[in-house]
């Protein structure tokens, strides 16, 4: 049996309020986090008490992507769309309103944005023109997540409606309907090798879609105690990660779904409250931020 050993190596606090959102580029080490508070920190794994302050924006930030060639960062608002934020000198390039409601998922795709919205839109923006080319009605309650298969080029949105939605990227005509939830889906992720869709949601299932065919749900796993928020894999794909606001992280192996790990703050010292969102840097390193204000980072060892 694999046995995996689990390393709490930094604390990162300094934020006011619960964080929503994670994201890292190039798995150098430096990440960003955003919540409740407004304001999008950049940290680095080996200096846990030099948090930079890249921008203070007015309202609970839910979602950031990365645009990792440009070295910029797109922040979602509540209330307020999306924001584009340059990294090197920590100001606002260009700002969109698309929606008074919140911007739950964003997601990147070549040149384009997708994005999920508290209204039930899923809208996409060009990046280089900043502009909204295309949207779609998916549900008359919120797009909590949004995922990307880049083989098939279908982008992926699950919802407070319990459903999981495909459509065609270039169209937006909708493909495929997947049905299994009894709650909003939070957690959506296509494997890197595009085999799978992952989901998760507040019904505390974990279901596993194979995108190979229009089989239904491959794997139906209760997964948490409650909702579970994120799930992120490792860049080669052979492992995986979860969280939830029964406040436990769980490292899984992807062949076979297996359950690894349990990281949580009984045996490791972790968040006493929801974890909302997961990185995984690198070959071992794993970030989560928490509604109890701060951001975490794990080593696993045995992987």
């Amino acid at each position: 049996m694999q046995r995996l050993e689990v390393e709490k190596i930094s604390n990162f606090g300094g934020h006011t309020e619960g964080l929503y959102s994670v994201v890292h580029f190039n798995d150098n080490g430096k990440f960003y986090t955003a919540g409740a508070d407004g304001f999008v920190v950049e940290w680095n794994i080996a200096q846990a008490d030099q948090g930079r302050l890249v921008a203070k924006v007015p309202n609970t930030v839910y979602a950031l992507c990365p645009l990792i060639e440009e070295n910029q960062l797109v922040v979602g608002q509540n209330t307020d769309g999306i924001h584009l934020l340059d990294l090197t000198s920590g100001k606002e390039i260009k700002s969109l309103k698309l929606t008074d409601q919140a911007v739950f998922s964003i997601k990147r795709f070549k040149n384009e944005l997708f994005i999920g919205t508290g209204d039930g839109w899923l809208i996409v923006v060009a990046i280089d023109q900043w502009a909204v080319t295309k949207k779609v009605k998916v549900s008359e309650k919120s797009v909590r997540s949004v995922a990307i298969d880049p083989k098939k080029e279908i982008v992926w949105t699950g919802s407070s409606d319990h459903l999981i939605k495909g459509y065609a990227i270039d169209t937006l005509s909708e493909v495929r309907e997947l049905l299994g939830h009894e709650n909003s889906v939070f957690a959506l992720t296509v494997t890197p090798d595009a085999q799978f869709l992952v989901s998760g949601g507040r019904d505390a299932h974990m279901r596993i879609w194979n995108l190979d065919g229009f089989i239904e749900t491959q794997k139906d796993i209760v997964a948490h105690m409650y909702t579970i928020n994120d799930i992120v894999f490792r860049a080669d794909g052979k492992y995986f990660v979860t969280c939830s606001k029964d406040k436990s992280i769980k490292v899984w192996r992807t062949e076979d779904f297996r359950l690894l790990k349990v990281i949580d703050k009984a045996r490791h010292a972790g968040h006493g409250t929801s974890i909302n969102r997961l990185a995984w840097i690198g070959e071992d390193i794993i970030i989560s931020v928490s509604d109890d204000h701060s951001a975490a980072a794990w080593k696993v060892a045995g992987l």
